[in-house]
Order: structure tokens, then sequence, then C-alpha cells
């Protein structure tokens, strides 16, 4: 099994120039600190309100103040992080360690954040890092990564009279079909007030493509996002079709619970949901004494014969270029990553290279499933897909009510056909072909 990258939630951020800081400090050397050397306080912001919630978090702070007694940790959890964090990234005051938002350009990172480390010695202990990499300088470092794929209950499908996984999108939603008609639970659940959760589908876009480097193909030779049979095809119009069927999803997408969902899958309330494997755990624990009900499939599509799963990083974890406490802070980071064992438990990959993968993704054995990396962009395209992205608004990982993933969820939902998929496609192929130009020459 290899390692992948992708994820996670994003906002618009409005500008904020602050000026640039240079450090050559690696984010390892927190490890040769003693633990009289570190004292103060630091303030950590995240988005796992959940747990927060449970206690986990605080139990890390106290672990964390067991190496070095002189330091005080302080929690600042976000229900809306993205927008949140985007909001707070306006003044010198968001905390000392953050989850870096995803809504910051790469080249803009040295504008908010410490350098943790070059990038050449930081790349042999840890991966995912190229997406946080500006002039060789490291800044952030994913806290664990995820496979894409698909959460389903076992029960459900074996009630519903489906023995095997489908390898294709047309099968997958015959399966759903099966299970609305044979068992009371909602086939697909959206999760769509939730907002974020559509953004899960983006994760399937380069699994569906079977080609790591299918980001980078894209710019070099100028392909369009959307045609028959791309991979945004694949992803998305199997989406589309998912979300024009009241049958195969809830009835009012706008009444989603996403904290709901858990129970109800637990309970067999609900067949599949689109998450990166990072959730498994989240379910697994809602499930209680029906945790083995939880599975995970990868999106089945199948490329020469083969079913692809990307491996993503979840969030990185940044310093504040206005910490007062810069070196507890990247400490921090360091033992947050190396020694917490947060990862590990949460079932999630390692962001440290050579570890093993986690056994909740053992299923993925059963269709023999090619897990990969997505190829890092070379250095005259670096951050070039990021910055596309942006300027023309399409923004594949954005979450803006603009966009287009929601733009083509209203449309389905509003039964408005093939006709409304390809004027929203066609307007995104235009939008992002015309920047691409602009940027690329």
């Amino acid at each position: 099994m290899k390692k992948i990258t992708a994820l996670c939630l994003s906002a618009m951020i409005a500008a904020a120039s602050l000026a640039g800081c240079s450090q050559k400090n690696n984010v390892d050397e927190g490890n040769d600190n003693t633990s009289s050397e570190l004292s103060g306080k630091i303030k950590v912001l995240h988005h796992r309100t959940d747990r927060q919630e449970d206690g986990t978090m605080d139990e890390l702070a106290k672990k964390f103040k067991e190496k070095y007694p002189k330091v005080e940790v302080e929690y600042q959890a976000f229900t809306n992080y993205a927008d949140d964090i985007g909001t707070m990234l306006m003044s010198d005051n968001y905390g000392d360690v953050v989850m870096t938002p995803q809504a910051v350009k790469q080249a803009e990172l040295p504008d908010f954040f410490l350098p943790l480390g070059e990038y050449n010695e930081m790349r042999e202990k840890y991966i995912w890092l190229e997406d946080f990499v500006v002039d060789g300088e490291v800044y952030a470092v994913p806290y664990g990564g995820t496979a894409s794929g698909i959460l389903y209950n076992k029960k459900v499908w074996k009630d519903a009279g489906i023995d095997e996984l489908p390898k294709t999108p047309d099968e997958f939603i015959a399966c759903l079909k099966k299970i609305g008609e044979n068992t009371d639970a909602i086939p697909y659940y959206t999760n769509y007030s939730a907002g974020w959760t559509i953004s899960q589908w983006q994760n399937l876009v380069v699994s569906a493509s079977g080609d790591p480097n299918y980001e980078n193909r894209l710019l070099l030779d100028k392909e369009d996002l959307f045609y028959e049979g791309s991979p945004y095809d694949i992803v998305y119009g199997t989406m589309y079709k998912i979300y024009s069927d009241s049958t195969l999803r809830e009835k009012d997408p706008s009444t989603t619970d996403w904290e709901g969902s858990k129970p109800a899958m637990a309970d067999g309330k609900i067949g599949c949901m689109v998450l990166g494997s990072w959730a498994i755990s989240q379910f697994v624990e809602a499930a209680g004494e029906s945790a083995d009900d939880i599975g995970y499939m990868p999106f089945p599509n199948t490329v020469d014969g083969k079913i692809y799963s990307v491996t993503a990083h979840d969030y990185g974890m940044s310093v504040n270029k206005n910490s007062k406490n810069p070196e507890v802070a990247k400490a921090f980071v360091t033992w947050f990553i190396n020694e917490s064992g947060f990862a590990e438990k949460e079932g999630m990959i390692s962001p440290i290279e050579g570890a093993p993968m986690p056994e909740l993704l053992s299923s993925f054995d059963e269709l023999d499933v090619m897990l990969v990396t997505t190829t890092p962009a070379p250095e005259d395209l670096r951050g070039k897909f990021d910055e596309i992205a942006k300027k023309s608004e399409v923004d594949p990982w954005g979450d803006a009510a603009n966009n287009f993933k929601f733009k083509l969820a209203e449309a389905a939902f509003s039964g408005g056909g093939e006709e409304a998929y390809l004027s929203v496609t066609k307007d995104v192929n235009t939008r992002w072909n015309t920047v691409r130009d602009e940027v690329l020459g």
C-alpha cells in the first residue's frame, strides 16, 4: 500500500498583507529543547470540536505538559473553522498554532506563518509537504492523512441483498436503488446543510483518473475539467445523478444533521456517504456495539482493470508568525505529529515517512485497491493549480456558496436534468480555462 494527498475545507480569505519573517529553525529542533528551556503559554486553534468536547484535546495538553512542565496549552475549537480562521487572519491575533487554512494561497504562507524547516531536509522524514513549501522552506506539516472513498453500513447493504461491492459508478447507483427498494434506510445521505461535506467529492477525482499525475497533466496538456468521461465528469456526474433522484437521498437536504448522521448510520438508517477515511473512527465510535457494521469502500471506478484511491493530507499545522512563544509553538507541532499518537488513534495515515497503514483501511484489500500519492507539481507549476482555482473561483476544494458543486447540487435538487448539468460544467470550463491561460501563458 502506498500513500496520498488532498482535503478538507476552504474559505476565501480577504487579502491581508503582513511583512515576511525569515527564521531557519527546523520544526524537529523542538525535540532538542529540554523541559527546563521551554516555558510560556500558547493557544492552539483547531477544527476538531468533537475531540475538544470528549476531552481528548485536554488529555493531549496534559501529556505535552508532562514533557514541558513550564508550558501551558489553551485550545480554541471552531465548528465553522474555515470561515472563522479566515476572519481572524485579517488581524495579528490568530493564536500560536493553527490548522493551516486551505484558503491561504501557497505563495502567501510566509505572510502568515513561520518557516518550520528546509524542505530538502524535512522531506526525508515527512510526506505531503509539497503543498506547504515556499522558496525551499516548509510552512506547515500535516498531522495526518486519509484515503478517499465511501463510508457505508455493511448490514444495510447486506439486508438490501448486495453481496459484492460495486466496481463502477453505474453499479454503485444500482446498489443505492436496491437499498431504497429493500430497506428503510436512506441510500445516500448528502449531509448537504453542513456545507463542507460536498467538498468530500473532490477527494475522488484523482482516484477516478487512475493517474497520480492527473492535476499536473490538466495544466500541461490544457485539458478541460469537464467533458464526457473525464474524471470530473465521472465523479460529479455520479453525484448529480444521486442528488437528482429523491429516492436515493434524504427528502430535504437543507435539514441534514452532520452530528446526527453518525448515530443514524450506526442504527442502520443511512446506507452510505462520501467521506475521507478520517471519518471512520468517528462513526465507529458512534456505533458502539454495532461498530463492525461500519465499512469503507473506494469510489467504484475501474481504470485498466484497477480501482484507485488517493491518499491525502488533512489540515497542516502552522505557527503564527506573530506568536510571542514561537519555540513553544514549534515544539508543540513537533510533539503533536511525532509523539501524541493522535493520527494513529483516529485511524489516519501518519505523515511520518514509512509509518504503517492503519488497520481501518484493510477492507481495501478485498478489491485489490491501488493506493497512490498525488504527484507533486514540478517547480515551474508549484502553486499554479491553487492560483488558478482561486482566481477563477472554480476552486475544486472550495465551499463558498457560489462554488460549482453547490450549483450542481441545487440544479439536481430542483430537477434541472442534463441541460442544467451541462450548463454549470460549461461555465466551469470557461472560467478555469480563461484563468489557466492567463496564469500559464
